[in-house]
């Protein structure tokens, strides 16, 4: 995986996208809305550091966006530039620390909170990768964090590509690649390249607006009302992309803070797989089911019954063969039915509204939208993401085992920052297991482990099969004994990983 078009060649400052802008700025403004991503691999045992950071190198030379720090425009309000930063250095961004002796999932997890909570520097490339060592039976822990405004989802997992082996003894990788070269961008360059970028913009949209019109545009001039009902359609469709909620539907979950907490758990994918097929439904409706049947369980057992919760959910928008890690996503908002339907209705329901989304004209205008961002308070983006119960998320990840440094991946976590919703529920597959991280906002949830409780519960539910309710760290001679969620209240002393 690679970036650079030529390797002798400077590195020309790349214009952040509408995405990634919209992003950068709203983070910026508000702690409520930071968008960190933290990658955490759990690893069978300790990996080779200076293996690790040989790869790291090699990465950062490759996928240039690890070298490259965000330069601003004088305002504000000029498209930022990701240019490769001259004083990078490789050192401050990989971290080795020895975990204390008898270090539980929870520590891992409250190591992974505490760098998710804390801000970048802004003047150096948005990445860090810290190694936890001296965790039980010898296995060790790698917590990549990210900024959401350099990668999303499935653009992390592809920048797993340039890090991974795929047998123990790894492989011939051949001579370490030449460091980038920055190419000069100057104020003067940055003002003519914000004029041309402005232009461009608006040339780009008016385009793009045309092309979202599809092949009516030459059947308009035989027929002049197909055209403007197209136009019409496209018009509603970016209404509805940009319509503001008025607030969130729980009664319970209302409050916001900059403090959330991560919990985590596994599932067997397989079975996932097979409630899907059984349901002519797909891998995301189950998801969004066992999702839906958990939170509304947990408002029944809270007193505060609910019948549904606005979610946020990414589509990828990323084309087959793209090698970026940049953001390719735009977001569909929607309400998702958590009491009086039955879990196969519920994923027939949500099937529906993400095909629904995913023909939406808007859908190629995303990136242009997200451009307005710029012409908006960042308090009414602020207000408009914490009006929102829910973001869920689904990200593919590697089908097969991998090795990282010499050392074999047993898991991969995504933990997400809530950014402004109540609770971020997201879930990574890794050779066979659907591993979910959650967050939630600690004013917003009142009963984290029971909130726990629920969504174990709620995708035993959907799936018909129990979900382990130990940590990953469980002993080895323990593992056979670990609990499983077979009823509501089983296994209550494990619940809460993230529990200290």
């Amino acid at each position: 995986m690679t970036d650079r078009p030529d390797a002798d060649s400077p590195v020309k400052p790349k214009r952040m996208s509408g995405w990634d802008f919209a992003t950068w700025r709203v983070a910026s403004d508000d702690p409520v809305m930071r968008s960190t991503i933290i990658g955490l691999l759990l690893l069978e045992s300790a990996p080779d550091w200076d293996v690790l950071v040989r790869r790291f190198d090699r990465a950062s030379r490759t996928v240039t966006v690890l070298r490259q720090k965000v330069v601003e425009g004088p305002s504000g309000l000029e498209t930022p530039r990701m240019v490769i930063d001259p004083a990078f250095d490789l050192s401050f961004h990989l971290r080795r620390f020895r975990m204390p002796s008898r270090s539980r999932w929870a520590d891992v997890l409250e190591d992974c909170r505490r760098q998710s909570l804390t801000d970048f520097d802004r003047d150096r490339p948005l990445w860090q990768v810290t190694l936890l060592e001296g965790l039980p039976d010898g296995k060790a822990a790698v917590v990549v964090k990210l900024h959401h405004a350099i990668a999303d989802g499935q653009g992390s997992v592809m920048l797993g590509a340039a890090l991974f082996d795929f047998a123990p003894e790894g492989q011939d990788l051949g001579p370490m690649p030449p460091e980038p070269v920055p190419a000069e961008l100057d104020s003067a360059g940055f003002v003519d390249a914000m004029v041309r970028d402005n232009l461009g913009w608006v040339a780009r949209t008016s385009a793009d607006f045309v092309r979202g019109l599809g092949p009516a545009t030459l059947a308009g001039m035989r027929d002049p009302g197909a055209i403007a009902t197209r136009i019409v359609k496209t018009t509603g469709s970016i209404l509805r992309f940009t319509k503001i909620p008025l607030g969130p539907l729980s009664p319970l979950m209302t409050a916001r803070s900059i403090s959330y907490h991560f919990d985590t758990f596994d599932m067997d994918f397989d079975a996932i797989r097979r409630t899907a097929k059984a349901n002519e439904a797909t891998a995301n409706d189950v998801f969004l089911s066992g999702i839906a049947e958990g939170l509304g369980e947990y408002h029944r057992r809270m007193g505060k019954p609910v019948d549904k919760l606005r979610v946020n959910m990414p589509i990828s928008l990323r084309k087959p063969g793209a090698t970026g890690t940049e953001n390719a996503v735009t977001i569909a908002r929607f309400e998702l039915p958590v009491a009086g339907m039955s879990p196969a209705d519920v994923m027939k329901d949500v099937g529906a509204t993400v095909r629904k989304w995913k023909a939406e004209p808007a859908l190629m205008l995303a990136d242009e939208i997200a451009e307005l961002s710029r012409l908006i308070p960042p308090e009414l983006i602020s207000a408009v993401a914490q009006a929102s119960d829910l973001t869920a998320s689904n990200v593919p990840g590697v089908p097969i085992p991998v090795w990282l440094a010499g050392a074999k991946v047993l898991r991969m976590y995504p933990l997400v920052a809530t950014i402004g919703a109540a609770v971020n529920v997201t879930m990574l597959t890794y050779d066979g297991t659907a591993s979910v991280g959650i967050s939630t906002d600690d004013a917003a949830v009142d009963d984290r482990e029971e909130l726990i409780r629920c969504l174990r519960t709620g995708f035993r539910i959907v799936t018909g099969t129990p979900v382990n309710a130990g940590t990953p760290l469980t002993r080895r001679r323990h593992a056979a004994a670990a609990p499983v969620e077979s009823d509501p209240a089983a296994a209550a002393d494990q619940v809460g990983s993230s529990n200290t």
